[in-house]
């Protein structure tokens, strides 16, 4: 239901468009029938008008759905969309949640300025896109915390793409303009084995003590099973 929403709403320019031809098909079959092809000018000229309307009404309609949707700086899942996604989701085996945050990411603002901040958390995003999967689920949880649903996905699996995603962030040069800097990231992996709903709030609770633990060390991983 949620993938079949998204796309109405992501296809909605379209979806629009075509209900407006049918609509108009319609009703142009029904006034040939009744007065013949003399009001076939206002009909075309009507279906114009309306097919821009309705095209108008699509794009902001898809416009207004991604900004619900979406985080603003990085383009990623905001926090409201990926819960939404977390509640829903049901288990084909192991499905996995990843927690990241990163260390010490007050001194990069104190020492570099917000904006800098702004192009770590940009820059982070698109390491974190570029080291998953498409079916991953990615967000900005908030601040500096994101979070990713690995579906399908067992704790080991899931674990080597953590580490992956701590090597590059640790190995990558974070710059905007004629500033760079190195920073590195905790992470907290948790799985979960079920075949029924599973408990969001529990699953959170579980990955979020596995970051916790994962922060004592700093650019460390903590995987547990929940």
């Amino acid at each position: 239901m949620i993938i079949l929403k998204e796309r109405i709403y992501k296809f909605a320019p379209v979806v629009l468009l075509f209900i407006c031809l049918i609509v108009f098909t319609i009703i142009f079959i029904i006034i040939k029938h009744l007065h013949g092809y003399s009001h076939s000018f206002i009909f075309a000229v009507l279906l114009i008008c309306q097919m821009i309307n309705s095209l108008i009404y699509g794009v902001s309609i898809k416009k207004l759905y991604r900004q619900v949707q979406i985080d603003a700086l990085t383009g990623l899942f905001n926090r409201r969309c990926f819960n939404e996604k977390l509640y829903k989701m049901k288990s084909r085996g192991s499905t996995c949640l990843i927690l990241i945050d990163i260390d010490n990411f007050k001194n990069i603002n104190d020492t570099y300025g917000h904006l800098m901040g702004d192009q770590v958390l940009q820059q982070l995003a698109q390491i974190l896109q570029n080291s998953t999967r498409k079916k991953d689920i990615i967000a900005r949880w908030g601040g500096e915390e994101f979070a990713i649903i690995l579906p399908e996905t067992s704790i080991e699996d899931a674990y080597m793409i953590g580490n992956r995603i701590r090597t590059k962030v640790e190995n990558y040069i974070f710059s905007y303009e004629e500033v760079i800097c190195n920073i590195t990231v905790s992470i907290g992996i948790a799985a979960a084995n079920t075949s029924k709903d599973i408990d969001p709030d529990q699953f959170l609770k579980i990955t979020d003590e596995a970051l916790y633990d994962a922060k004592k060390k700093k650019n460390n991983i903590s995987a547990v099973m929940g």
